[in-house]
């Protein structure tokens, strides 16, 4: 399912209409000031995952939910906090905006976003499916090896060993019947 979702730079927060985008979602009403005036927008608050087409994901640690909002909004400021670069280009009297990453010194166009007449960015979002979300420390598959593969199904002794072994890790404060 693919929603429409503009980028803003005068909003302070990412404002997302549907609930499934969240990973951890806390429900509590707050006001948000809009042109218009303050209004009872927002619904919850929480940490949310994104998905841009070309694989492009985002996670935003501090997103707004709101059902009744009238569209996706992605803040400039997650765009950045992703690691990810803005810049405006003109193509043939159009502008866009280009999201950008910076790897080894090259700079690579990874979402080219169009422009309404009005000269608001847009694109679409999808929810990333939760077989698909993976911790981030663990996606260099050249740092990641599974205990498993390496020692087989430990038994009691080995796990204690493992333990004892094992600095600065919560498995230090358990105990092993």
């Amino acid at each position: 399912m693919e929603e429409l979702c503009l980028t803003d730079n005068a909003t302070t927060h990412t404002i997302l209409r549907n609930e499934k985008y969240f990973s951890c979602l806390v429900m509590k009403e707050a006001n948000v000031n809009t042109i218009s005036g303050s209004t009872k927008l927002i619904e919850g608050f929480g940490k949310a995952n994104i998905l841009l087409p070309g694989e492009t994901k985002f996670v935003i640690d501090d997103a707004l939910f709101s059902s009744k909002s009238q569209r996706n909004l992605l803040s400039f400021k997650d765009i950045g906090q992703n690691g990810y670069h803005i810049e405006t280009i003109n193509d043939q009297n159009i502008e866009y905006l280009h999201i950008t990453r910076v790897i080894s010194g090259k700079k690579y166009v990874l979402k080219k976003l169009p422009a309404f007449f009005s000269e608001l960015y847009y694109t679409s979002i999808s929810i990333i499916e939760t077989h698909a979300v993976v911790n981030q420390k663990f996606t260099d598959p050249n740092i990641f090896t599974i205990w498993h593969d390496q020692l087989g199904h430990p038994g009691l002794i080995m796990m204690r060993r493992i333990i004892e072994n094992s600095h600065g890790h919560p498995l230090m404060n358990q105990k092993i019947h």
